[in-house]
């Protein structure tokens, strides 16, 4: 079995081409500094730069803003890609397309023609700016705050987020608030009056992925970045975002969870114990076993998502939870397995797993838990199946 080759017979020979391009790159580029990044708790400047550079940082914006105009499978190859080498490096690329897809479906063309471009280049990182201290997935109780400015003209923003990725060096955050109780969302640039950016740092893992709280203190916002209208803030622009959120992160995940794999398998082929090798052991094929399968799996789901995604499809949204509530688990239990296998040196830094273990358990959180995964998803299938039982009732009635 071939680990790093998908599954071609889902892939046209394009993605393929683009898949085999962004291994290479993750392991030029990515793996062997993924562990510095990790202990230095930052990610070098110069290696973003490098995401930019590729044409990566804007994938899916369109050819007419300077991207690459990718489709979402190619999108989630590249996230499955670099999130084997690091997933707090994949980060950037996930809030990057949340920020820029809601600029695509609500900006106006003017916002589009000023803030896309730069996106798609690396010149500037966007930041998703949602979650508030005390809150975490409870958006709808929003305390960040918009007042008119005494003119009109504009706004004025007070509140505080918490957790916001990439945080400690985007140039752009797009912020989540309320207008007279109506949700609404701006872009506010770094450089604003009454900023404040505190870093966060010595995280369990994602480590490098530069959280930060962001304090606003009566920062004027010009009527001009304003996203959409007063009232579709969390129902109609978050939506979008948080959308393209999930894909990134459930394909991220999945090349974790690859590594996981590879590296068990690795392992396992090559360590003698007695003169035999470890993966001659019942036990050890066993949590190899569960580890395979679960990547196979989680590499349909994951696609399906995408692909969905692409079509637009009704099920997108479906999918795309169940992609993402899936993979997210299975990476958890695979670094675990991962770091059984190898024992105490699975345990030490000097191992991708032990970066693994940490870095997985963070999957089940970001872009919304596990457990408002089961909420929603159990919702959803119980709905389905009471609206499969009226509409069989209304056929055998008739």
């Amino acid at each position: 079995m071939k680990e790093t080759t998908p599954m071609t017979a889902f892939l046209t020979p394009e993605q393929s081409a683009k898949y085999a391009e962004f291994q290479e790159f993750a392991a030029a580029n990515v793996e062997p500094f993924a562990g510095e990044w990790d202990r230095a708790q930052k990610i070098p400047d110069a290696a973003v730069s490098l995401l930019g550079q590729a044409g990566y940082l804007g994938a899916g914006i369109p050819f007419d803003y300077g991207g690459k105009g990718w489709d979402v499978v190619t999108f989630g190859l590249l996230n499955e890609a670099l999130g084997r080498s690091d997933s707090a490096f994949t980060g950037v690329l996930t809030v990057q397309a949340m920020v820029s897809t809601v600029l695509l479906k609500w900006g106006t063309d003017e916002q589009r023609r000023k803030w896309l471009p730069p996106l798609a280049k690396g010149e500037l990182i966007g930041a998703f700016a949602l979650t508030e201290p005390g809150r975490g997935s409870d958006i709808q109780s929003l305390a960040t705050e918009f007042k008119l400015s005494s003119g009109g003209a504009g706004l004025i923003l007070t509140g505080e987020k918490k957790w916001i990725s990439c945080g400690q060096f985007a140039g752009v955050f797009l912020v989540f608030g309320k207008l007279d109780q109506r949700p609404l969302a701006c872009l506010v640039p770094r450089n604003s009056n009454g900023l404040e950016i505190k870093p966060i740092q010595d995280l369990m893992g994602f480590r490098a992925a530069g959280l930060a709280q962001l304090r606003f203190n009566d920062v004027s916002i010009p009527a001009e970045n304003v996203i959409g209208k007063p009232g579709f803030g969390l129902s109609h622009v978050a939506p979008i975002g948080l959308q393209f959120g999930r894909i990134s992160t459930a394909c991220s995940a999945l090349g974790l969870l690859r590594g996981c794999f590879e590296e068990s398998t690795s392992y396992a082929a090559s360590r003698m114990i007695g003169g035999n090798r470890v993966g001659e052991l019942g036990m050890i094929q066993s949590l190899i076993a569960r580890m395979g399968a679960d990547l196979e799996a989680a590499r349909l789901l994951c696609w399906s998502a995408c692909r969905a995604e692409d079509d637009h499809v009704p099920e997108t949204f479906t999918k795309t939870f169940i992609a993402k509530y899936f993979t997210s688990r299975a990476a958890v239990h695979a670094a675990s397995d991962a770091v059984q296998i190898r024992g105490a040196s699975g345990c030490h830094e000097s191992s991708p797993t032990a970066r693994y273990y940490r870095g997985a358990k963070i999957m089940e959180i970001i872009e919304g838990t596990t457990q408002v995964h089961e909420v929603i998803l159990g919702k959803g299938f119980v709905h389905e199946a009471v609206r499969r039982g009226l509409a069989r009732r209304h056929e055998a009635s008739h």
